[in-house]
């Protein structure tokens, strides 16, 4: 037995640690990939979340060499992996800098690795609470090859385990690798995941983009589209396509599943450099990320062409597209049926009782559209009055109307209104029914349709950061303001106690004053419905607006900073605190320099100020969300995001809209 000490200060290693669940795991993942692995299986031992005593991640790769150990534990910031290398299968090897294995620490307190390599297997076990020291035991012969690591002593609250899990994440992460190299597979409690057979295609492109200076800097986009619904993602990307960072790809591609991975030299000078984190402040990694985001609309919207082509043809061959396939000389006639086109595949990409229809009704609702469009705009009232009976004077309120404005934005005005009352009815469901709330988790279910409704805190607020330390959250603040990186200490930002905070969602505003703008911030935690507010809660929120408040580096004119704690209901205690003489009601905390306040609310009052919101819309529509509505409306939600109980509801329903 012998111990290995490692030379760097303890609170080096504690910011290493301190990485999020996902981001350890595919650590671990990764180094089963350097290691030649054909198999890693990630598994659990435990009953429930809140019993899990045990991850293991088990790999059938070269192992650690027991001569070798010293150089894998002993230093940090060194590595023996360096750029460029590959295995003796030709696998670019990802990591640099030794840190990947102290990450395992992020899942839990004790960790060991059991090594078969070499003929000789043996243990190397490290504890969060001497980080500088690790136990080697004596070796043993064995004929077997691999690693396993072993995390015990789990800390942390999340969801890791079945269906609500990693097991998509980890999925993105590695998509590239599980499609190309079949000799590679990753299992994820009992489950093998699914790439290969889930992707649809893969598509590479050279991404340039100019930069002030003159200069140009590339990169390499790969498109990857699945035949299953996934959450949208740019991953940006070291050479080897090892992601280091998850943006939203912020285009418009409806109908499309995709994640699409960026890969460029400019990234690993960064990763060199450990400024990785701050890529979104990098002048010329904005230049490269907007390239590729331009490409991603070039490559949907001939997507978009394709699939439109496509349906066309398949009115042709069904004989229900009123053109003939004579080609058409006169210029307003060629014209015409460009309209046409773009009108009938808007109604049948938003019309589900269009799709539905026999065939003989989509062939009449084709001829009206065509008919109107010849006739021209005087024809609309009268297949408005004939076809869906429309009053005459409401003929003439709609007629002055797309004089105003189109058609398609009113009825996109309409729908967003009646899909926001019908999401407002949902989230009652999720988060008020007895059976629903008891199963709603809050990260992997609650947190994720929230952050894809934002909407429902203010109209004015756009998403920032969504799962994210307070260090991102200032990176995101003075990217906002326009100051420059170079301002920006690399220190973390830590709460009161000296610790990393994870906060849920930030989101920010202008708000317009009599003489300038001022920006408004607002983070939210979340609380799973189940869970009353209590004053720990409160206590953990305070933290983290008195870590902005105290932080020199969030400071600025004109910002202030309002935290909101949320879930269904508060204790007694924490009942007391919302109702503090001379403060506006759920107030429980006010700082001044930056302006930060703390609040606590209900998910009825946040319901109840978004239905206050939207009632003038909703009395003109003469529209009521209703238990079906909402249900309809959560079938639209990826269904990882939902309880058992709502998933039965909605099955139900799909039985029901059958027969």
């Amino acid at each position: 037995m012998q111990e290995i000490l490692v030379q760097v200060e303890n609170d080096h290693i504690e910011r290493v640690t301190s990485a999020k669940p996902i981001v350890a795991l595919s650590e671990l993942i990764w180094n089963a990939y350097d290691a030649d692995a054909s198999r890693v299986s990630v598994n659990f031992q435990g009953d429930a979340l809140t019993k899990l005593s045990l991850i293991q991640v088990e790999d059938d790769g070269d192992g650690i060499p027991h001569d070798r150990v010293d150089g894998f534990f002993q230093s940090l910031g060194g590595s023996w992996k360096r750029k460029g290398m590959k295995t003796k299968r030709g696998r670019f090897i990802h990591g640099e800098r030794g840190q990947g294995r102290f990450k395992a620490f992020a899942l839990g307190a004790s960790v060991t690795w059991i090594s078969s390599a070499s003929g000789g297997r043996y243990s190397i076990s490290g504890h969060r609470s001497n980080l500088k020291k690790f136990t080697i035991s004596d070796i043993f012969p064995t004929a077997a090859h691999g690693c396993t690591v072993e995390i015990s002593e789990i800390q942390k609250d999340f969801e890791i385990r079945g269906e609500h899990g990693f097991g998509d994440q980890i999925r993105d992460v590695f998509a590239l690798q599980l499609y190309e190299d079949p000799s590679f597979e990753i299992f994820y409690d009992g489950e093998r995941i699914d790439a290969r057979e889930a992707i649809r295609d893969v598509t590479p492109y050279d991404v340039t983009a100019a930069l002030e200076n003159g200069a140009t800097i590339s990169g390499k986009l790969e498109i990857v589209e699945w035949r299953k619904r996934v959450e949208r993602k740019l991953m940006l990307c070291l050479p080897g396509r090892f992601s280091f960072h998850v943006m939203a790809p912020g285009i418009h591609a409806r109908g499309f599943d995709f994640t699409a991975y960026l890969t460029a030299d400019l990234f690993q000078e960064m990763a060199d450099e450990n400024t990785e984190g701050l890529v979104e402040l990098n002048p010329s990694a904005n230049a490269l990320i907007d390239a590729a985001k331009t490409k991603l609309r070039e490559h949907f919207r001939g997507k978009e062409a394709e699939r439109s082509r496509s349906k066309i043809q398949e009115w042709k061959d069904a004989k229900i597209y009123p053109y003939g396939d004579d080609t058409i000389a006169n210029p307003i006639e060629r014209n015409e049926r460009q309209v046409f086109d773009v009108v009938a595949l808007n109604l049948a990409d938003y019309s589900n009782d269009f799709e539905k229809a026999p065939q003989k009704q989509q062939q009449l609702i084709l001829q009206l559209v065509k008919a109107a469009i010849e006739t021209g705009p005087s024809a609309l009232p009268a297949i408005l009055e004939k076809v869906i009976d429309l009053p005459k004077e409401k003929q003439d309120e709609l007629a002055e109307l797309l004089r105003k404005t189109t058609l398609t934005a009113v009825i996109n005005a309409a729908r967003a209104v009646t899909d926001r009352l019908d999401f407002l009815k949902a989230l009652q469901i999720l988060v008020f029914n007895p059976q629903s709330k008891r199963q709603l988790l809050e990260r992997s279910q609650l947190h994720r349709i929230i952050a894809e409704e934002t909407w429902i805190f203010g109209e004015e607020f756009n998403l920032m950061n969504d799962d994210e330390d307070l260090s991102a959250v200032l990176r995101s603040h003075l990217k906002l303001l326009g100051r420059d990186r170079t301002e920006l200490s690399p220190e973390p930002v830590l709460d009161t106690e000296g610790k990393p905070a994870i906060v849920d969602l930030m989101l920010s505003c202008r708000m317009p004053t009599p003489t300038d703008y001022e920006r408004k911030h607002l983070v939210v935690e979340l609380k799973r419905p189940s869970q009353p507010i209590n004053e720990d809660i409160i206590s953990q929120v305070k933290k983290y607006a008195k870590a902005v408040a105290s932080d020199d580096r969030f400071k600025a004119p004109g910002v202030e900073w309002d935290f909101v704690a949320v879930s269904n209901g508060l204790t007694r205690d924490a009942e007391i605190e919302t109702r503090q003489t001379g403060k506006p009601r759920g107030l429980v905390a006010e700082y001044d320099d930056p302006k930060v306040r703390v609040w606590v609310k209900t998910w009825g009052q946040i319901i109840s100020e978004a239905e206050g919101r939207l009632t003038f819309y909703k009395r003109r529509l003469e529209y009521k969300a209703n238990d079906m509505e909402a249900l309809r409306y959560l079938r639209t939600v990826n269904p990882n995001y939902l309880s058992e109980e709502v998933k039965a509801k909605i099955a139900s329903l799909d039985r029901e809209d059958l027969t």
